[in-house]
């Protein structure tokens, strides 16, 4: 300890503490500059026509939606062409909230925004155009006659695609160049490359610096070494059997879009937005995604993260705070960490990284006596700061840990305490360099402001949101997330009194770990977020502070007094309290259809027994109480005392075998579309393309066609009978309603029967079957089946009857009822089969009570990986984009253009569409405007009643991205050259005066490109 204490003294001369002050300088100065230095600024040029093809309708997904500059060419010829229509005809169209020429017998209009303005189209000369030019400051239109047309109050037109109504021979001429940029497409320069290579040289040298001298722990081999075994045992198991984290999809096509393209995007909204400065876990996750897109492969680093904070925790932290218990309790220790690291940090979240940081900088700031130490602490908090808003919390230990941190930067001199804090910063200005390596000033103010214009970006007095969140009834409030919370903020009162009571070491120690989870609790606070799953970022705080507690209160059983048994009662109290709240939770997940868990939406009841109710623990406390008091005639102050230990011993051993229970059962119970299932096939390499290998879709095929025109019908009509506001899938007495059948009249207690005419049934392949649409609902009185027969003679012989599976959706509105396909597949049929009609019976006489359905019609079956792998490129929904490893065409976003995807994968209901939704900046928000997505049907084998998801089939009426784009890449400074500090109401600056200079230089420019060929 006094050669780290003393590291800055006795080494340095005058010169070497000058050199490591100016090492430090260094370091620090080039890491300031690091957000300003010049970089390649990357601009897309996106033309329409491509060279040498004719104006046809094109996709265009832009993002943002404006581009910043759009100049439009419209050749007279092609105008004249739409007014000689007899109704209006769309000569071009960029999408709703765009720009729009309509040409007909009345002559040409543009409209942009809410202005329309008449466009005059000269007989003369042949060749003439009209140019339209959109820009910052509004948009200008050149009429062919010269004169200049300003619309300055209207924002750069929207752009979601380039439409045209006129055939291809007379649009020639017509075209579209956009100019689409932003902060995020940049590229390091050399100069900034030198820059970030300085101040990581600066950063290591003061490092070693610091570091000179210090003695090294040696690292011990203990008889304690299973524990540790079993530890990263569970943690190993843990990541082949545990759920999926809420943004694993998220962060994972983050991080692929980064090692395809380059780009830090978002990918899923805020237009797209680089997640500087929180984007270095997405940069460490990225090189992997290169190896393999395996879920278990994803996740290891975040289980290698946990082992590293087990052996932080046991070594660092307890061994700091009780020294000379901490290889005694690793038991404890491990138990605690468990708790609370499992229900939180499995996956590709950021808080796996951040706790591991936390905990560092707690031992470290416990354990620092000397410069080395702070260099450390520096190089932790660098680190830790990049990868999300709660690394914030690195600042909870060096908060109450800085009296001795600051007896540790003590010096003997101005200029030594001068060298030591240029050093210190030289380290911890790593965090510059980690942020702004590939990103600029710029991108960070416009991703900042796009984060709180899309949200959520909550104030800091709305923090009981979060634990508002951890209380519902859902993925999560979950049991075992709600535990360690609940518990933890139940033992602060009862560590700080118990400490109190009587000083000693375990209690100092126990108060400074309070101390750190109450700054920390705080400091959450900070985040524009408020997820309950944030509080995985705090695990081995949580932890460190669980195990010392517990061993504060059972070292006072043995002398315990009055005083010491009333703190026992009230925390038993409070933990009973918080234990029956925490399992009055569910045992719910993000994406339950991958898990087979029980209680995964009630209280947690094994056997029955209440474990969501306080008295059962108040009791079980008692009765063991009572127990002990007679068998070893223990003191009652004692036993009181020994209340809160007990309870969270007893609680925290039900949570971790309840959890590793129901998911090691989970694959037995299900193991279709399992997630566990899916990365033990990875292991033994058998299946190895995730949830796909588990679903198969059933796209229709031929409309079967009566044999008859004769039914047996009461309350049912025949093409009418369903909800008015949800049509079948065809128009009825077309294409899958060619038949069409339904009991729905104004008097919902109208009930009715139906048998059906025969349909001719051809011979079924093994891979075929027989489907039908139907809505309202077939249960609760209501029944609908398919009856099959064989023909003899002139008769029909009923060979059999089959009930198809059906899944209304969870989510549907009685206003709003959905038509679904149902159906049976060939090994259902009874052999022989050339027949089949439907029953239906709606007995119901509640407002759902009533019943439509289509004719038969056959089905195929289809593999899922399959098909995706021949419709590229796909759009997965986040929450499912980590279960399709074999995906590997996902459509691309990058330079301001997104990918026109033709197949959607959409997660569960309900759908989380945000990629398609303007109002949060969704990056495929046009496929709204331009596309139908028709749903495949589709099912988990042998499990067609699960929920796993949709398939949908962009259907577009347009070519998909036909356009040339080009990349043009210019050296700019990182700082005022490219901001865009976009927001939704278009807000611009005000448009040239008329007859000031710029204006004159726009009305030159422009006349020139009217002479100029057309594009």
């Amino acid at each position: 300890m006094q050669a780290d204490r003393n590291a800055m003294r006795p080494h340095m001369s005058r010169p070497r503490t000058w050199f490591a002050l100016l090492v430090g300088l260094a370091g620090v100065a080039s890491a300031l500059a690091l957000p300003f230095a010049p970089v390649v600024a990357e601009t897309t040029t996106l033309t329409w026509p491509a060279s040498g093809r004719p104006p046809v309708s094109s996709t265009v997904l832009t993002v943002p939606y404006r581009p910043q500059e759009l100049t439009v060419a419209l050749p007279c010829p092609v105008l004249r062409a739409a007014t000689d229509r007899p109704a209006a005809v769309t000569v071009l169209s960029t999408g709703d909230g765009g720009l729009t020429v309509t040409g007909g017998r009345t002559g040409v209009l543009l409209r942009a925004g809410d202005r329309t303005e008449e466009l005059p189209v000269p007989a003369a000369p042949a060749d003439c155009r009209i140019s339209i030019e959109a820009g910052p400051s509004g948009i200008s239109v050149l009429q062919a006659d010269g004169r200049v047309t300003y619309l300055a109050d209207q924002p750069l037109p929207e752009m979601f695609e380039l439409r045209t109504d006129l055939d291809p021979t007379r649009a020639l001429g017509l075209s579209v160049t956009a100019l689409i940029g932003g902060p995020f497409g940049t590229t390091p320069t050399t100069a900034k490359t030198v820059l970030v290579g300085v101040q990581l040289l600066c950063a290591a040298t003061a490092l070693a610096l610091l570091l000179r001298g210090r003695v090294r722990p040696r690292l011990r081999w203990t008889r304690l070494w299973w524990i540790d075994a079993a530890v990263i045992t569970i943690l190993c198991g843990w990541a082949v059997i545990g759920p999926l984290a809420v943004d694993d999809g998220w962060a994972t096509t983050i991080a692929r879009t980064v090692a395809a393209t380059g780009d830090p995007g978002n990918y899923y909204r805020w237009w797209n937005a680089a997640e500087v400065p929180f984007a270095f876990s997405q940069e460490l996750l990225a090189p992997l995604t290169r190896i393999s897109l395996a879920p278990l492969w994803l996740r290891v680093p975040s289980t290698l993260l946990a082992v590293a904070t087990w052996f932080t925790l046991s070594r660092g932290v307890l061994g700091a705070a009780l020294p000379r218990h901490a290889g005694r309790l690793r038991l404890l220790a491990a138990l605690c960490l468990l708790v609370t690291w499992l229900p939180f940090n499995l996956g590709t979240r950021p808080e796996s990284y951040v706790a591991l940081g936390v905990t560092a900088a707690l031992a470290l700031a416990w354990r620092t006596r000397g410069p080395a130490g702070l260099g450390l602490l520096a190089l932790v908090v660098a680190l830790t700061i990049p990868i999300s808003p709660t690394g914030l919390l690195v600042a909870a230990p060096i908060l109450v840990f800085a009296d001795r941190l600051r007896a540790a930067a003590r010096a003997s001199s101005r200029l030594q305490s001068a060298t030591l804090l240029a050093l210190v910063g030289s380290i911890g200005a790593v965090a510059l360099s980690v942020i702004f390596a590939d990103q600029t000033w710029d991108a960070l103010v416009t991703a900042t402001e796009w984060h709180n214009t899309f949200g959520p970006s909550l104030p800091w007095y709305e923090e009981p949101t979060r634990y508002r969140y951890l209380l519902q009834a859902d993925q999560q409030g979950s049991m075992a997330k709600r535990l360690p919370i609940l518990v933890t903020i139940a033992l602060l009162p009862i560590a700080a009194a118990t400490a109190l009571l009587r000083r000693d070491r375990t209690g100092a120690s126990a108060l400074r770990l309070a101390a750190v989870v109450v700054v920390m609790l705080a400091l959450f606070a900070a985040g524009p977020s408020k997820w309950s799953y944030h509080f995985g970022a705090g695990a081995g705080v949580f932890a460190a502070f669980l195990t010392v507690t517990t061993v504060l209160l059972m070292q006072r059983v043995r002398a315990a007094g009055g005083l010491q048994a009333a703190v026992g009662v009230v925390g038993s109290g409070l933990l009973a309290a918080a234990a029956a709240l925490a399992f009055a939770g569910p045992d719910a997940w993000w994406l339950p259809v991958l898990y087979e868990v029980p209680w995964a939406s009630s209280s947690i009841r094994p056997a029955g027994v209440p474990l969501d109710n306080p008295l059962l623990w108040a009791a079980l406390l008692a009765a063991g109480a009572a127990a002990l008091a007679v068998v070893a005639r223990t003191r009652l102050p004692v036993l009181l005392a020994a209340g809160p230990a007990v309870l969270t011993l007893v609680t925290f051993g039900t949570v971790v075998v309840l959890l590793l229970g129901s998911f090691t059962t989970a694959p037995l119970r299900r193991s279709a579309g399992s997630l566990a299932m899916v990365n033990l096939h990875r292991l033994a390499s058998t299946r190895v393309c995730g949830l796909a290998d588990d679903v198969e879709l059933l796209p229709d095929g031929e409309v079967l066609a009566p044999a008859e025109s004769t039914d047996e019908s009461t309350g049912f009509a025949a093409g009418a009978g369903y909800f008015p506001g949800a049509p079948p899938p065809d128009p009825p007495g077309t294409g899958t309603s060619a038949s069409l059948w339904g009991s729905r009249t104004p008097d919902p207690t109208s009930t009715g029967t139906i048998t059906t005419e025969w349909f001719t049934l051809p011979s079924l392949a093994p891979n075929s079957g027989v489907a039908l649409s139907v809505s309202g609902r077939t249960s609760d009185g209501s029944a609908l089946s398919l009856e099959f027969g064989r023909t003899d003679g002139s008769t029909v012989a009923v060979l059999g009857s089959s009930t198809p599976v059906d899944r209304p959706a969870a989510d549907e509105l009685p206003t709003q009822p959905l038509w679904r396909s149902i159906g049976v597949d060939a090994v259902d049929v009874p052999a022989g089969a050339d027949r089949v009609r439907l029953r239906a019976v709606d007995g119901r006489t509640d407002e759902q009570g009533w019943l439509a359905f289509t004719g038969p019609r056959l089905r195929s079956t289809i593999p899922l990986t399959a098909f995706l792998a021949a419709n590229g490129p796909v759009l997965i929904s986040w929450p499912q984009a980590f279960l399709f490893p074999c995906v590997h065409n996902i459509a691309a976003v990058a330079g301001g253009l997104a990918q026109t995807p033709r197949t959607v994968i959409e997660s569960p209901r309900p759908w989380f569409t945000d990629d398609r939704n303007p109002a949060i900046g969704g990056t495929f928000a046009g496929l709204d405007q331009f596309a139908m997505l028709n749903e495949i049907p589709s099912r988990i084998i042998g499990h067609p009643d699960l929920d796993w998801g949709t398939v949908r089939v962009v259907d577009t009426r347009f070519e998909r991205d036909s356009y040339a784009r080009s990349t043009t890449r210019t050296t700019v400074w990182g700082v005022g050259a490219t901001a865009r500090r976009r927001r939704r109401d278009g807000q611009r600056r005000a448009a040239p005066r008329r007859g000031s200079r710029t204006h004159r230089w726009r009305i030159r420019r422009w006349r020139w490109r009217r002479h100029a060929p057309p594009s």
